[in-house]
């Protein structure tokens, strides 16, 4: 019988280290605990077995289980870019995408809390492996991530742009494309719709949409595929930057969050539709794009 409990004491460890959700984990930590008890007895030491038990399976699983509840923060998954999320000279964070968010924690009476992936490709993964609990880095509703993700009502429109180097007088719109090398980010809303296209070669050496820019006005890239309001920030950064044709029509950045958290979306499009009526986001948008 000792080696059985044994046996589950390391099985339940093993899936307490693997559980992606916190709330889970300390409930099977609590059975550990509980195991951990039965060993005790077992060995003839019923004090410390009442001891684990009490303190073990019930007091301490109690204490996580309220200090999950009161956490107190909101944890926003974000890629640093452009105005939508960046840090400023004193390393604070800052941005469209942070000011927003910042003030819809508020409302909630907690703090809002920053993690930065290093690429476009681990926001989604990494909310569904509850890392954070929404995506707030100009991520473009579109039905590839829909599928995976719920969105808030759409807070800034967007499109597809392809943007070149003014000093390129050989293309003009999307039609002279055939053939050419277009440059987008992996796994961005631009690759997808260069995807659509035919007769051309996509190139994602780059994932930053400010390398991208860069490149492109530096002749380093010939023409690039990247998002309206990057386009437009590169403009101001990089003046032989022109904007030549778009790819896709209109759509919407929203703030991405797992399908589960239905409450919190509602609270979070409540709170969007409150800011845009009494204009503390055009506050907000005036500050980083006018």
């Amino acid at each position: 019988m000792l080696n059985v409990f044994l046996i589950m004491l390391v099985l339940l460890a093993l899936v307490t280290l693997e559980i992606k959700n916190l709330l889970n984990a300390v409930i099977v930590l609590g059975a550990f605990s509980l195991v951990l008890s039965l060993i005790f007895y077992y060995l003839h030491a019923p004090d410390v077995a009442i001891a684990e038990a009490a303190i073990g399976s019930g007091f301490t699983t109690i204490i996580f289980l309220l200090a999950i509840k009161k956490r107190g923060i909101l944890i926003m998954l974000t890629y640093p870019h452009s105005r939508f999320f960046f840090y400023d000279q004193e390393g604070k964070p800052t941005g469209l995408d942070y000011d927003i968010l910042f003030l819809f924690a508020r409302t909630l009476d907690v703090e809002l809390e920053v993690r930065t992936m290093e690429t476009w490709r681990e926001l989604i993964p990494q909310l569904l492996r509850e890392k954070g609990d929404m995506i707030g880095a100009g991520l473009t509703v579109i039905d590839n991530h829909s599928q995976k993700i719920n969105f808030s009502e759409g807070y800034f429109p967007t499109r597809v742009v392809l943007v070149t180097d003014s000093a390129n007088k050989h293309i003009d719109s999307i039609k002279d494309l055939e053939g050419k090398i277009i440059t987008a980010g992996a796994n961005t809303s631009g690759y997808r719709a260069l995807k659509m296209l035919t007769n051309i070669q996509i190139d994602t050496q780059f994932s930053n949409p400010n390398k991208i820019l860069k490149a492109v006005s530096e002749g380093n890239i010939l023409i690039a595929a990247i998002d309206l309001p990057e386009a437009i920030i590169g403009q101001l950064l990089y003046p032989n930057i022109k904007i030549i044709d778009h790819v896709t029509e209109l759509r919407q950045y929203g703030y991405g969050m797992q399908k589960e958290k239905k409450e919190l979306m509602k609270k979070l499009d409540v709170f969007l539709a409150e800011i845009k009526q009494n204009g503390t986001y055009e506050e907000i948008y005036n500050k980083y794009f006018h």
